[in-house]
């Protein structure tokens, strides 16, 4: 691995952290900052798609509208970079906990495409998932890695 990818990677391990940073503190201008303007998410919480900043930024909007906290806690990504793209992934468990103290998370799916946009490197698409059981079609929520 180049010096190049090396440091390209530790800069992507900081988007990583400074976003899971900003969810949990429910910033909104923190998180958008790290968004490419024609960002495309199949987030885990509908509809299918979401296209563009607008439309992502409306989506958390509406997330952060509830008064629980934020729950994200992703595992040591995984990254492979080449030139100015790169593509990332990890578990990570993701909900909220209520004021009395219970949980409503479970570990998901996250993948990410990432662009060096003006010497900078923004999430181009994001993809988070969440098993499902083949025969009933339940989500499987208790899995832990």
């Amino acid at each position: 691995m180049t010096d190049k990818q090396i440091k390209d990677q530790a800069a992507i391990r900081e988007i990583f952290t400074r976003w899971s940073k900003a969810a949990r503190n429910k910033d909104l201008d923190g998180i958008m900052a790290l968004y490419s303007d024609d960002i495309c998410s199949y987030d885990a919480v509908g509809p299918l798609q979401f296209s563009g900043r607008e439309d992502y930024r409306a989506h958390w909007d509406r997330c952060m509208a509830f008064d629980d906290e934020f729950i994200m806690e992703p595992q040591e990504p995984t990254i492979r970079v080449s030139g100015h793209l790169a593509v990332a992934r990890f578990l990570i468990r993701c909900g909220m906990r209520k004021e009395d103290g219970t949980e409503q998370a479970s570990w998901m799916r996250s993948s990410y495409h990432l662009e060096k946009q003006g010497g900078e490197w923004r999430i181009a698409h994001e993809h988070f998932s969440l098993p499902f059981d083949f025969e009933n079609g339940a989500a499987q929520f208790g899995l832990q890695p």
